[in-house]
C-alpha cells in the first residue's frame, strides 16, 4: 500500500487522532467495554429529553475486537503525525486523590509517545485548557464551593508545568486553549456559556496559559484551536480579533488551529481559503487539526433536521473523494505560502470515527480514508496519487 503522508512531505506534515483503544490489549479492552456498559446504563436512568434529543435512541456499545486492529497498523505506516483523541485532556490525566492531593495518570499518554518514537512520528498535545473534559474537581474547594482564582490558577499553572516537564522534549506543537469562541457571540465563551475557566479567572485565562505554556513547552508550536472557524464568519472574525489582540499584547500565540469538522456539501473551499489566509495576513501559522468530511450536510441541525442514514454508494465515495482532493489542493497552495503547516485527521477508520451515532443516534457516517475493516476508500486513492 502507498504511504499517505510520502505524498505530501514537501507541503505539510500529515497526522492522525489515535484513539487509546486502538493501542489496548484485549484484557483492557475486555475492561473498557465493561466501563461503556456501565456508563450507558447510567446514562439511560438518567437520560432527560432535550428538543435535540427527545428520545432515547442511543445504541448500546458493541464489545471490541480481539487482536490488533486495523487502525493500529494504519496508523504505524500511513502518517508522520499523530495526536490523542481523549488521552491528552485535562480529564484523562489530572485527578484528585482521597487524600484531597492532586495527582498524575500519564500511562495513556506515555504509551502514544512510545508508539510515536517507535514509528518515527511527530506528536501533538490536545489539549491544555478547554471547558469540556476538565475534572469537576478543580473548579472546587474541598466543601464543594466555588475555588477562588488564586487555587484555580494555581492548579492550571501546576498542570501545564508538570504536563511540560515531561512532555517538553516530545512535543512539536500543543493546544493551548481549545474552542474558547462563544457560538452565540462570538467573544470568548463566558460562564454562562459553559467556561468555568472564565467564570472564576475572567478572560485573563487565555493570556496566562500562553505565557504558561511558552515557559513548558519551550520547543513547541502554541496553538489556538477551535470549530467552524472556515464556516461561520462572525466566528471566524471573532477568533481573528482575539488573536490579533493576543499579539498587539505579546501573548506567544504562533499557530490558529481549525478543526475542520466539515461535511460533503459545505463549506466551499473558497471558504477555506479565506480562513487559512485571514490568519497567516497576522504572521501566524495555521494547522488543520480534527479534519472529516461527513456524508452528512445536516445544516438544519439547529432545528432538529437531519439527513436519514445514506447508503454509501460508488457514487457517493466518489463525490468524497473529490471534496477531499479539492481540499488537499488548496492545503498545498497555503503550505506553499507559507502559512500551512500541518494536517490532522480525526480517526482513521470508519468504525472508529466519533461521526458514529453523533449527531443522530443510531446513524452510523463515513467520513475518513479508510473503511470499517481498514480498506482504502477512493478518497485515499485520490490523495496518494
Amino acid at each position: 500500500m502507498k504511504r499517505l503522508f510520502e505524498s505530501y512531505k514537501d507541503y505539510f506534515r500529515l497526522g492522525a487522532a489515535i484513539s487509546g483503544i486502538i493501542l489496548m490489549n484485549d484484557d483492557e479492552k475486555t475492561a473498557f467495554f465493561q466501563q461503556m456498559k456501565a456508563r450507558f446504563e447510567d446514562f439511560k436512568k438518567n437520560f432527560k429529553p432535550t428538543p435535540q434529543f427527545p428520545e432515547f435512541k442511543f445504541p448500546e456499545p458493541q464489545p471490541l475486537p480481539a487482536g490488533t486492529m486495523p487502525d493500529t497498523q494504519l496508523a504505524a505506516s500511513q502518517f508522520n503525525l499523530v495526536v490523542a483523541e481523549n488521552e491528552c485532556k485535562m480529564g484523562s490525566i489530572y485527578h484528585k486523590g482521597p487524600d484531597g492531593q492532586p495527582f498524575f495518570d500519564f500511562a495513556a499518554a506515555d504509551r502514544l509517545r512510545d508508539f510515536a518514537k517507535a514509528n518515527g512520528q511527530d506528536m501533538r498535545w490536545h489539549t491544555l485548557v478547554w471547558h469540556n473534559q476538565s475534572p469537576d474537581w478543580i473548579f472546587k474547594n474541598d466543601d464543594g464551593s466555588k475555588a477562588s482564582p488564586e487555587l484555580l490558577e494555581e492548579r492550571l499553572k501546576n498542570y501545564i508545568f508538570t504536563v511540560g516537564e515531561r512532555y517538553r522534549d516530545d512535543i512539536c506543537s500543543v493546544d493551548v486553549v481549545n474552542e474558547c469562541i462563544s457560538d452565540k457571540n462570538f467573544i470568548l465563551r463566558d460562564g454562562a456559556d459553559r467556561s468555568q475557566w472564565f467564570d472564576i479567572l475572567g478572560p485573563d485565562y487565555v493570556d496566562k496559559a500562553f505565557f504558561w505554556a511558552k515557559e513548558a513547552f519551550s520547543k513547541s508550536s502554541l496553538v489556538i484551536n477551535d470549530y467552524n472557524l472556515e464556516m461561520v464568519p462572525g466566528k471566524r472574525e471573532g477568533m481573528y480579533k482575539l488573536v490579533k489582540g493576543m499579539l498587539e499584547r505579546g501573548v506567544p500565540v504562533d499557530t490558529v488551529g481549525l478543526q475542520m469538522h466539515i461535511n460533503i456539501d459545505y463549506p466551499p473551499v473558497s471558504e477555506i481559503e479565506k480562513t487559512i489566509e485571514l490568519y497567516g495576513s497576522l504572521g501566524l501559522k495555521v494547522i488543520v487539526t480534527e479534519m472529516e468530511i461527513s456524508m452528512y450536510a445536516d445544516r438544519e441541525q439547529n432545528e432538529g433536521k437531519f439527513e436519514p442514514r445514506k447508503k454509501y454508494t460508488a457514487e457517493l465515495l466518489e463525490k468524497q473523494a473529490d471534496r477531499y482532493e479539492e481540499i488537499f489542493e488548496c492545503f498545498k497552495k497555503e503550505a506553499r505560502a507559507g502559512i500551512l503547516k500541518d494536517v490532522v485527521l480525526w480517526g482513521i477508520t470508519d468504525r472508529m470515527s466519533w461521526k458514529n451515532n453523533f449527531p443522530v443516534p443510531g446513524r452510523t457516517d463515513a467520513p475518513l480514508l479508510f473503511d470499517g475493516e481498514g480498506k482504502p476508500k477512493p478518497a485515499f486513492d485520490r490523495l496518494c496519487k
